[in-house]
């Protein structure tokens, strides 16, 4: 009989693996990714409850630590390059990954509370990009709205949609809703799949880059890794301090980098979208030695 634990021990690091390797194969299967996270979302929503999903000071500061982080990395750094400044700005600025809930339901955190900040982070990011990106001078052949529209898209169909979904299964299939809460160790396997895709969307992306700004890249790559560990340490603090340590760690830390990426090439300069594409691989590197690390101990 399979040991649950040992064989998600091992699945982590093999989806890295394959992402790595069969990048060229898998760069052409990025369009199932949003299909991936749908049920990732769906499984995960299953398990909230809508009364306990309230605003808490936890959410507050995480928004500070979005919003005025971002804004200080792209002044400090701008004076050095504009492409690295709004590449490592977004790398801090972009909105908690929608699929956050999930990996930190795997950990022990609290899932409405992350799903809570989870809608906050990304609305809010949709409402202040338009406004940040007209401050920092960003061009683009889209109407600045669009970054609004698309983003709220995004956040109704991978988060409002499955909870909606979830909810009226609570209330009129109670039969249905406890066979789907039975199968919930399925968001792990979906969130496994998705990452090796975007992962190895990332690694073909990355290595498909040419030209002269190899220098540029390479910081861009390391800033990328710097932000990401400072992240998830400091969002580990903040947890700690709200009795919440795997919440504080994963919204701080983990980002929704498909949307980070979309705003990069569309509103800023695109060569600044090799931070947040670096970006997706050191935070699922992360996330996997955390999952690993609670598997092990179990």
């Amino acid at each position: 009989m399979i040991n649950e634990n040992r064989l998600r021990t091992w699945v982590l690091p093999l989806a890295i693996g394959l992402g790595l390797f069969f990048h060229n194969q898998l760069f052409s299967y990025y369009f199932v990714t949003p299909y991936l996270l749908f049920g990732m979302m769906f499984f995960t929503c299953s398990k909230i409850s809508v009364s306990n999903i309230k605003f808490k000071p936890i959410h507050f500061w995480l928004l500070m630590a979005q919003i005025v982080g971002g804004c200080t990395i792209y002044f400090m750094v701008r004076g050095y390059n504009e492409a690295v400044a709004q590449g490592l700005m977004m790398c801090v600025f972009t909105p908690v990954a929608l699929a956050s809930p999930v990996v930190g339901g795997l950990l022990g955190g609290n899932i409405t509370l992350m799903t809570t900040y989870v809608l906050i982070s990304n609305v809010i990011a949709a409402v202040l990009a338009p406004i940040l990106f007209s401050i920092i001078g960003a061009n683009s052949g889209y109407p600045i709205i669009s970054s609004f529209i698309h983003i709220i898209q995004r956040t109704t169909f991978l988060l409002i949609v499955p909870m909606l979904i979830s909810l009226l299964m609570r209330r009129f299939t109670p039969k249905t809703h406890k066979v789907v809460l039975k199968m919930g160790p399925a968001s792990f396997y979906l969130w496994a799949l998705c990452m090796m895709v975007l992962i190895g969307s990332t690694f073909h992306s990355l290595f498909s880059q040419t030209g002269s700004t190899k220098k540029h890249e390479i910081i861009m790559v390391l800033g990328a890794l710097l932000l990401c560990i400072l992240q998830f340490f400091f969002g580990k603090k903040l947890g700690i301090r709200y009795g919440d340590m795997v919440a504080g760690r994963q919204l701080m830390g983990q980002k929704n980098t498909g949307i980070g990426i979309w705003l990069t090439i569309s509103f800023l300069d695109p060569l600044a979208s090799v931070a947040p594409a670096a970006y997706i691989i050191w935070q699922n590197i992360m996330n996997s030695v955390e999952i690993w690390r609670g598997s092990s101990k179990r």
